[in-house]
């Protein structure tokens, strides 16, 4: 028997749904990610984004399906559809079956099941100090390897051993951009993060100076009305002034999928 989930606060789906259903309703946009949903066999809580994330539309599935009500029109269940309304939802279904479905799914999502705009770490770049001197140290490894081949494995190791803390630090921070906030993400073990809403953003600053400037890295600062300092901040970032034309045009509603 499938799983059974219902709706949280959704007054026109009050009844018990499979997943199947979620994702359909979602592919119409008439669902959102973030909707909370039970399952009733486990009473676990979960978002519907968690729930449809990888799927792909179901095969064998009918025009005539039981979730014929058009896409942010469902107010009540006994709400009453006018006929050509339902018509052109069904003519919708026809036209999205007949031609190849654009995968949404190929995006990723958060955990709260926000799509993703943007996700990056740390340029290699950002860590010039510390991979010139994984470069030196391996050049006198090369060197001492004809002379004493002990000291030569230890240039080795601590040139081996650099590199991997670097990789650590770049992979302990994540930057990300959803169409809701911008979030930095950083740890190992525990993982912290600092978040803004795009709406809440009053400015953004982006610097690109020195060396790392000429490299097109670049720092970004996002600062709200709520806090008089920087509230996120994302450093050594490739096309710093690509992510900051995105989040203006998130907050002039301009949708960056549509590009």
């Amino acid at each position: 028997m499938s799983a059974r989930y219902t709706l949280q606060q959704h007054p026109a789906f009050s009844a018990p749904l499979s997943k199947e259903d979620l994702y359909t309703l979602v592919s119409r946009g008439s669902l959102a990610r973030g909707e909370m949903c039970m399952d009733e066999a486990t009473g676990h809580m979960h978002t519907v984004g968690e729930l449809v994330s990888g799927m792909r539309r179901p095969s064998g599935t009918s025009g005539q399906s039981r979730l014929t009500r058009p896409a942010y029109r469902e107010i009540s269940p006994d709400t009453e559809i006018p006929a050509e309304l339902e018509a052109e939802a069904e003519e919708e279904e026809e036209i999205e079956e007949a031609a190849p479905a654009e995968e949404e799914d190929d995006f990723d999502y958060s955990a709260s099941g926000e799509l993703i705009l943007h996700h990056s770490h740390p340029s290699w770049l950002g860590y010039t100090k510390a991979l010139f001197l994984c470069l030196l140290l391996t050049v006198a490894a090369g060197l001492l390897f004809v002379i004493q081949l002990e000291y030569a494995i230890i240039a080795l190791l601590c040139a081996s051993s650099t590199l991997i803390a670097v990789a650590i630090s770049r992979f302990s921070h994540d930057y990300i951009v959803t169409r809701e906030r911008v979030e930095l993400i950083w740890g190992i073990i525990g993982r912290n993060s600092k978040e803004a809403r795009i709406c809440d953003i009053r400015s953004i600053d982006v610097y690109e100076s020195g060396i790392k400037g000429m490299l097109g890295l670049g720092t970004i600062d996002f600062s709200t009305a709520a806090n008089a300092g920087i509230e996120v901040q994302f450093k050594d970032l490739k096309r710093a002034h690509l992510v900051k034309d995105l989040v203006r045009k998130l907050q002039r509603g301009v949708d960056p999928t549509d590009d």
